[in-house]
């Protein structure tokens, strides 16, 4: 049977859960039918892990689609993009997030790249026919808007990662046709064995045996409501004096100051000696595992990988009640949800902030039920969010594609 190469596009190599969700592909996909090829910006912490694991990249900067400022850079980018699709005979393109698909778009057209960036500028249809089947990944929440200018309409398929993420296309035509969902899937063995560096690990961190720490690991930004938690700790603490917090992650790029008004208002609200931020780290699964209680309280959320990764080390989420989180959580099985569907509003949520501070301290004062939260978690997320039917899933889709589109080698 004839191989297929495909290209995997991703524009950062941070390793947060987009790109460890591809780094899992691309590792199961490497010597399948589906050979693999990732492009990145430049090198970085992902290509160091594709290194380790052998696993080939290309490095080719996307300049952003709809900045004016990209415009004069796009056309060249585009025909050194077309050039590397010939080099290495790709046959289909993935994009990991949805910002690198007009790129795709254009680099798999027979138009000349500036007809393409007119019509994407003028908000007309694409000059030329594809040459190629493009799959794009859909991560978080995306407006009628987002759909236009990113041209997702242009995508041979798309991949959802829960069907929260699906429903935000269910007002085109071709959402029935094009929209897949696929949900993520983790290697469960490394947290197999984080689990074992436990006590050792809480240690490093200051926190001892009798402590409960509650851990948000991810962004540190708006989105993820972390003032939320901040501002349920003196609740949470009249009845739960050990409970510590753990923020791991850095503030998005450009936003730095976030971080320090974090620890700003842990300090006006005179919890700071129980909250404890960390930086970026790349390996997340020991972190996990030195949880008590994992919170995931975002206003968006595509999916929440990070949910199925707490899970991974038996510890049960508190979740609000929004996107993908209502899909990963069991309520009152494999954690807690917090608020109703107008939760995505910060204003409407601020009013669960008891319920919030009850469902922590239900939790930390019975460590039987939340043993046996964080096994059901475990045990749920291990049938429905394993490697295999990620993998298979995606490969589904690329096989879809690849059935619908007559490929042919593109007259470059």
């Amino acid at each position: 049977m004839k191989s297929i190469r495909v290209l995997h596009i991703t524009p950062s190599v941070r390793l947060l859960g987009a790109r460890r969700s591809l780094l899992t592909l691309v590792k199961e996909l490497a010597g399948s039918r589906f050979e693999p090829l990732v492009l990145v910006p430049r090198p970085g912490p992902f290509t160091d892990e594709l290194d380790k694991r052998k696993l080939p990249w290309v490095a080719l900067e996307l300049p952003p689609w709809r900045k004016s400022y990209s415009w004069a850079r796009i056309p060249a980018r585009i025909h050194e993009f077309r050039q590397l699709l010939r080099a290495h005979s790709i046959d289909l393109i993935h994009c990991n997030e949805i910002y690198p698909n007009p790129h795709a778009v254009a680099a798999a057209s027979t138009a000349p790249p500036w007809k393409e960036l007119l019509c994407n500028v003028t908000m007309k249809r694409q000059m030329g026919k594809r040459a190629l089947p493009i799959v794009t990944h859909n991560r978080l929440s995306v407006t009628p808007r987002m759909i236009r200018n990113y041209l997702l309409g242009d995508a041979t398929r798309i991949i959802a990662v829960s069907r929260a993420a699906a429903e935000d296309f269910s007002g085109e035509p071709w959402y029935k046709r094009k929209v897949r969902v696929v949900y993520n899937g983790i290697d469960f063995d490394e947290f197999e064995l984080a689990l074992e560096k436990r006590d050792q690990v809480r240690e490093q961190l200051g926190f001892g045996r009798e402590d409960f720490v509650i851990g948000s690991i991810g962004l540190l930004m708006p989105r993820k409501r972390p003032r939320f938690l901040l501002e349920a700790m003196p609740l949470i603490l009249q009845k739960v004096p050990n409970a510590r917090v753990l923020f791991v992650g850095d503030p998005s790029p450009g936003q730095e100051q976030y971080a320090r008004e974090l620890q700003s208002f842990a300090e006006k609200l005179g919890v700071s000696n129980h909250v404890t931020f960390l930086p970026f780290q790349e390996r997340v699964a020991e972190f996990f595992a030195a949880l008590d209680l994992h919170v995931l309280l975002s206003n968006d959320e595509g999916f929440g990988r990070v949910v199925i990764e707490a899970a991974a080390a038996r510890v049960p989420t508190i979740g609000s009640r929004v996107g993908g989180i209502k899909e990963l959580v069991l309520h009152n099985e494999t954690g807690v949800l917090i608020g109703d569907e107008r939760a995505r509003d910060d204003t409407v949520f601020w009013y669960y902030l008891e319920d919030f501070a009850a469902a922590v301290t239900e939790l930390a004062l019975a460590p039987t039920l939340r043993r046996r939260m964080g096994q059901a978690a475990y045990e749920h997320c291990r049938r429905h969010f394993s490697i295999e039917p990620y993998v298979q899933g995606v490969v589904s889709v690329f096989q879809e594609a690849l059935d619908e589109f007559e490929v042919t080698r593109p007259p470059w």
